[in-house]
């Protein structure tokens, strides 16, 4: 039978082994809700139980701090080092892409408003764009449930006439991770390209963003 030092170096020594980069995910939550490596052992069992109780590591990334203080124990700031990190992790992800600087397709839109994904509430954004489709201004509109009447179509165009700006595009989050636009959406995306063309700056598109794909109106035909 092996020691107990020895079961406790199981974990550590395979992740160690591996590499962080080819290591299981529950030996890598293991290893980050330790707080020292003689306690990585005993959270490999924590760690499986938060991984099915959060289904996955997009639920862990999304847990409340009180969530994840009830599933390990752990004490505040051993929790916010542990979002800090999956956040850090979350960036580096996207790092790799590089800044978007000017809008070629609905992709561009994708990529600039990335972290709206992990959003749980709509986040309403205008992007201004000179005559070669650079990015003049990316601003937020509003926050929280869509409403034609809470968008702010005075406050876009506003802003895009005082930045001096050929076109623009909307785009906006759903926080369940479906980008089939409603109703609202699509009446939102009228109101707003009948005035982009009454004051001659048209609405270019509208992008809906959803946990791993996107709904363009451009695209669709919609627009």
């Amino acid at each position: 039978m092996r020691s107990v030092a020895s079961q406790q170096e199981d974990i550590v020594q395979r992740v160690r082994t591996a590499g962080v980069k080819a290591s299981a995910t529950v030996d890598l939550v293991a290893v980050a809700f330790s707080r020292r490596e003689s306690d990585a052992q005993e959270a490999g069992p924590m760690s499986r139980k938060v991984m099915t109780k959060f289904t996955g590591l997009q639920g862990l990334g999304e847990a409340s701090p009180e969530d994840i203080r009830d599933a390990t124990g752990l004490e505040s700031f051993e929790i916010l080092r542990c979002q800090s990190l999956m956040e850090l992790g979350r960036r580096t992800g996207g790092a790799g892409k590089g800044p978007v600087s000017e809008i070629r397709d609905s992709s561009d839109v994708f990529v600039l408003l990335d972290h709206l994904r992990f959003e749980k509430r709509e986040h309403f954004f205008a992007i201004l764009l000179n005559t070669k489709n650079g990015i003049i201004r990316s601003l937020p509109v509003h926050i929280g449930t869509l409403d034609a009447s809470l968008v702010g179509p005075r406050e876009i165009f506003r802003e895009a006439i005082r930045e001096g700006a050929s076109s623009l595009i909307v785009a906006h989050n759903h926080p369940s991770g479906d980008p089939t636009p409603s109703q609202e959406d699509r009446d939102i995306t009228g109101k707003l390209a009948e005035i982009g063309e009454m004051l001659q700056i048209p609405l270019l598109d509208h992008v809906i963003i959803g946990e791993r794909r996107f709904h363009s109106f451009r695209d669709r035909g919609d627009l």
